[in-house]
């Protein structure tokens, strides 16, 4: 992720923390600028889900894997979509989602 104000770039580590945020408000490290995520960025965030957990349903389903795999099979699927998640965030001035 870069900032729109002043132009640096974020961490990968300061990116993953932003990502985990429930509020779509990011706080650029650096200059202390607030921006938003993108509609976009929403959109791949949810299909990023939504794949990540038809994966997981389809390969439980085919290999008839037990509890204790499936559950460490979708912890490892949960910190897959973790690692990519800041990875398909853009950054806007405006916030989205609460715009009529």
């Amino acid at each position: 992720m870069r900032c729109k104000a002043c132009g640096r770039s974020w961490t990968f580590g300061k990116a993953l923390l932003s990502s985990i945020k429930v509020t779509g408000r990011k706080e650029c490290p650096h200059c202390g600028a607030e921006h938003f995520s993108t509609r976009r960025s929403y959109h791949r965030s949810g299909i990023l889900a939504v794949s990540a957990f038809l994966v997981f349903m389809f390969l439980i389903e085919t290999f008839q894997m037990r509890l204790p795999s499936a559950l460490f099979f979708a912890v490892f699927l949960l910190v897959i979509v973790l690692f990519v998640q800041p990875l398909v965030i853009h950054l806007s001035d405006e916030e989205v989602l609460h715009k009529e």
